[in-house]
């Protein structure tokens, strides 16, 4: 698999925090953007996304991608909180509180590339 660059736009009113599966972090206040990159060595990458209000976690979701399968997931509640809009490798997405998008085809990151994606507030 080739090297991944994930880009994040935190367009929401509450703190997010990123946990990746290889031990790699980064933290995007209200309002802020981040970004992490990854190795071909990254073959399966799952990001943890956790959403925090006065430093309580309030919601978590996910981005992953790997050589036979990418997706992600806004975080599901029952006042829905969050909305996403993103692109992976050309791929558009979007999710509101319906949980888990599979992105077609499946080996859409087998050659690695960009994940991009934008999260705003319900």
């Amino acid at each position: 698999m080739g090297p991944v660059t994930f880009h994040i736009n935190n367009q929401t009113k509450y703190d997010l925090r990123v946990q990746a599966s290889n031990g790699a972090q980064a933290e995007a206040v209200a309002g802020a953007n981040t970004q992490l990159g990854f190795t071909p060595d990254d073959t399966n990458i799952t990001c943890a996304m956790r959403w925090y209000q006065d430093g309580i976690c309030i919601l978590q979701g996910s981005v992953a991608w790997s050589a036979g399968g990418s997706g992600a997931d806004d975080g599901w509640s029952t006042s829905n909180l969050i909305c996403m809009n993103g692109e992976a490798n050309g791929v558009g997405f979007s999710g509101c509180n319906e949980g888990w998008v599979e992105l077609q085809p499946y080996n859409l990151m087998a050659n690695g590339g960009e994940v991009s994606v934008t999260y705003t507030n319900a």
